[in-house]
């Protein structure tokens, strides 16, 4: 989870699957990681697992869910406004955020 280089998944522990909030934006990288790691291409779920890992970060720089949440609507899926107590990120938040969300491929479908 901290980045580094020598990160790798760790074996199962008798389930499938993953819980995780950037699944929101880039749940068919997210299926990826998981299938390569299944397959036993352990190096390539590894090789998307560290590519993720700023997205993460980005998404619990502040309280969750408020940096999920602006994301989906960043990236025009109508989430909505939040609601009180949480508020919308800062502007210095926003802008790390937006920054970090340019660098991926999104997979979420957008309604046009």
């Amino acid at each position: 989870p901290d980045g580094e280089a020598d990160t790798v998944l760790e074996p199962d522990v008798g389930a499938y699957g993953v819980i995780s909030v950037v699944g929101h934006i880039v749940a068919g990288q997210i299926r990826e990681m998981i299938t390569s790691f299944l397959a036993g291409k352990n190096a390539e779920a590894a090789a998307i697992h560290r590519r993720l890992i700023p997205l993460v970060d980005a998404a619990f720089c502040v309280v969750n869910p408020i940096p999920i949440k602006f994301m989906v609507n960043q990236v025009g899926f109508p989430a909505g406004p939040n609601r009180l107590p949480l508020v919308e990120p800062d502007e210095a938040t926003a802008a790390k955020i937006l920054a970090e969300l340019k660098r991926h491929r999104i997979d979420l479908p957008v309604p046009v």
